[in-house]
């Protein structure tokens, strides 16, 4: 009788570990998931940074700067006129 009982508790402990090792292996598939995701972000927002960085120095450039307000804002000086051509 005693047999029995320590098999029956035994198998109890078995079944309960494996119940949380299989949950342990959800666990920790859904944070390499996670992983993967924050790294993809992280790489998007190096690429962003760099973007901006590269936009920073192109109109730190007085040039680049008055060329841009020229094509996209109409920027003219005092002495000159403007001229707008439509198709």
């Amino acid at each position: 009788m005693n047999k029995y009982i320590t098999i029956a508790i035994l198998a109890i402990i078995i079944v309960v570990v494996s119940v949380q090792a299989f949950g342990l292996f959800g666990e920790g598939r859904d944070m390499g998931d996670q992983l993967q995701a924050s790294k993809e972000k992280m790489e998007m927002l190096s690429r962003e940074n760099e973007e901006l960085q590269a936009q920073i120095e192109y109109f730190s450039h007085k040039e680049n700067l008055e060329k841009e307000l020229r094509s996209k804002f109409n920027y003219k000086r005092p002495e000159e006129s403007i001229m707008i051509i439509t198709p």
